[in-house]
């Protein structure tokens, strides 16, 4: 089965690569993350000190992924996942970046990924 290239928790570890002045190659792990709702998912996380809120929501069978972080997103992530062929929408507002997946997906499999987050999330602590 084929899943969208979803942002997940462990690359979003790097938070400081997604906010402004950041290093990419940082390999920081996640200091905490929990499960702050099911519907839509949402997630937090705190990593190298920065909170970030990840939320995952099926929209019109499209996965939505918004992630705020308590910093602005860096203008070469934003350009970075423009670029990705998985992705039909990009949008970057300050601390916010959201991504619309180009494939579409049934609520079964979007269940997977939802769940695929939630194990990231407990194993991440």
């Amino acid at each position: 089965m084929h899943f969208v290239k979803l942002i997940p928790i462990t690359a979003i570890t790097a938070a400081m690569g997604l906010v402004a002045c950041g290093d990419s190659s940082s390999n920081a792990g996640i200091e905490s993350c929990k499960v702050i709702s099911e519907n839509p998912l949402t997630l937090e996380t705190v990593q190298q000190g920065v909170s970030v809120k990840i939320t995952i929501d099926l929209i019109k069978d499209k996965v939505n992924q918004t992630i705020i972080a308590d910093q602005d997103i860096s203008e070469q992530s934003c350009r970075e996942y423009s670029k990705d062929s998985d992705y039909e929408d990009v949008y970057c507002m300050g601390n916010k970046l959201i991504t619309i997946s180009k494939k579409s997906y049934t609520q079964t499999d979007f269940n997977k990924i939802e769940q695929q987050y939630i194990n990231e999330c407990n194993d991440a602590n």
